[in-house]
C-alpha cells in the first residue's frame, strides 16, 4: 500500500512538473514570441530596401579602388601591439612621440588641424606598405587560446584609435606639403583595411576615417578635382547597411529572407553581418539549434562559403563562446536566465532560447531612418552630387 502511495505521489509530482514545463513554454511564447514575430515581419518587409541601399553605397568609388590581395594582419597587429607598449622595449613604425599622443585626449576633435604641430620627424612610409593588402585578420586564429571558448565581445582588438590619429597626422602633413591626394589614398586604404576586419567595430573605424577625409575636403576652397570623398549621405547609408546586416543573417530571420539578403550584390554588409549573426547564433546554439535547425544550417553554409577572407567566422563556429560556457572574464557574469542556471534541463532550452533571442535582436532603425528620407531618384547615381562629397 505504501509503495502504491509513493508511486502515485511520484506520478503526481511528475505530472505537475510536466504541466509546469508546458505552462512555461506557453508563457514564454506569449511573452517573447510577438517580438520575434515582429522582427521576422520587419526583415521580410525591409530586405528589398536593404539590397537597394547596398547597391547605392556599393557604387561609391572607394569600393572599387585597386588593392592588393593579402592580409595586413602580420604587420599591423605586431606594429600596433609594439607601439601601444612601453617605449624603448620594442620598435614600431607606428610609435608616436608623447606630445602627439596627447591629441587623442584633446578637448576639440579638430585640434589636429588647428594646433601648432611639428611633424617633421614622422615617417609615413609604413602606410604605403598597406596598399599591398585587401583585408586584415585583426584577431588571427593563432592568437586565440586553444583551450578556452573564444568570445569576440571581450577579445583584445588592436588599438584602432592609433590608426585614426596617424591618419589625421598624415593628412595634416600632406596639406602642409601640398600633396593631399597621396595622403588621401593612404587614409582611404587604412579605412578599407579596418572595414575588412569583418567586424562591426572595424566598420565604424572605417567610417570615422572617411568622415575625417570628408571634413578636411570641406575646408578647401578649391580642392583637387580628383579628390572625391564619400558624401555624408553615402556615409549614413554605409553605416545603416553595416548596422542592419546582422538582422538579415540572424537565426530569427526567415531562411528565405536571409538567403535573399546575402545574395544581394554588391554584398557590402555580408561579412560583418555574418560575423555578428554567427557570434549570437553560436552563443545560443546549445539551446536553439533544435528549434532553428534550418537557420543554423544555412548560416553555417554561408559562413563557410569563402566570401569573407578573415578567419573570424571559422574561429566563432569552432571555438565560440556559448550559453553553456562559464564566463571567467573579470567582472563578467552569466547572462543566462536564472532558471537556466538553476535547472539546466533540455525541456526548458526552447523557452530560454526564445528569451535570449528576443532580447538580442538587431534593430532595423537605421534602415527605417533612411527610408523616412526622400527616396533616391535618378539623380542619386554615380556622378551626381551625392557622390562627389559636396553634400
Amino acid at each position: 500500500m505504501l509503495l502504491r502511495v509513493l508511486i502515485w505521489g511520484a506520478s503526481g509530482i511528475l505530472l505537475l512538473a510536466m504541466l509546469a514545463v508546458a505552462a512555461f513554454h506557453v508563457w514564454s511564447q506569449r511573452q517573447y514570441g510577438p517580438a520575434i514575430g515582429q522582427f521576422r515581419a520587419d526583415v521580410t518587409a525591409q530586405v528589398e530596401f536593404f539590397c537597394e541601399q547596398q547597391a547605392l553605397v556599393g557604387a561609391e568609388p572607394w569600393f572599387h579602388e585597386p588593392r592588393g590581395s593579402g592580409d595586413a594582419g602580420p604587420l599591423l597587429n605586431e606594429w600596433l601591439r609594439a607601439a601601444s607598449g612601453p617605449p624603448g622595449l620594442e620598435e614600431s613604425p607606428l610609435r608616436l612621440p608623447a606630445h602627439l599622443l596627447l591629441l587623442q585626449k584633446a578637448e576639440s576633435k579638430d585640434d589636429w588641424v588647428t594646433s601648432d604641430l611639428d611633424l617633421s620627424s614622422l615617417d609615413f612610409g609604413w602606410m604605403r606598405q598597406m596598399h599591398a593588402f585587401d583585408h586584415w585578420n585583426a584577431i588571427p586564429r593563432a592568437s586565440i587560446a586553444p583551450d578556452k571558448p573564444f568570445d569576440l565581445m571581450s577579445a583584445s582588438f588592436p588599438e584602432f584609435s592609433l590608426l585614426v590619429l596617424w591618419s589625421k597626422l598624415r593628412l595634416r602633413h600632406a596639406i602642409e606639403q601640398g600633396t593631399p591626394l597621396e595622403a588621401v589614398r593612404d587614409v582611404r586604404q587604412l579605412a578599407w583595411l579596418a572595414y575588412r576586419t569583418d567586424t562591426l567595430l572595424g566598420g565604424m573605424v572605417a567610417l570615422s576615417l572617411l568622415t575625417v577625409e570628408h571634413k578636411l575636403h570641406a575646408t578647401f576652397e578649391n580642392p583637387p578635382p580628383d579628390w572625391r570623398p564619400m558624401s555624408l549621405e553615402q556615409q549614413k547609408r554605409f553605416k545603416a547597411v553595416l548596422w542592419s546586416a546582422a538582422a538579415f543573417s540572424s537565426i530569427a530571420s526567415p531562411v528565405e529572407v536571409s538567403e535573399k539578403a546575402r545574395a544581394c550584390e554588391p554584398a557590402i554588409g555580408r561579412c560583418i553581418g555574418l560575423v555578428e549573426a554567427a557570434l549570437r547564433g553560436r552563443y545560443l546554439e546549445p539551446y536553439a539549434k533544435g528549434t532553428h535547425r534550418q537557420a543554423y544550417l544555412e548560416l553555417k553554409t554561408a559562413s563557410a562559403a569563402g566570401h569573407c577572407p578573415t578567419q573570424l567566422l571559422a574561429s566563432i563556429w569552432e571555438q565560440g563562446f556559448t550559453v553553456m560556457d562559464d564566463d571567467a572574464g573579470p567582472g563578467a557574469g552569466d547572462e543566462r536566465p536564472l532558471a537556466a542556471r538553476l535547472i539546466p534541463t533540455s525541456a526548458l532550452r526552447g523557452p530560454f532560447a526564445l528569451q535570449i533571442l528576443a532580447s538580442s535582436l538587431t534593430t532595423l532603425d537605421p534602415l527605417r531612418e533612411l527610408k523616412a528620407l526622400a527616396p533616391p531618384d535618378k539623380g542619386n547615381a554615380p556622378g551626381s552630387d551625392i557622390y562627389d562629397g559636396r553634400r
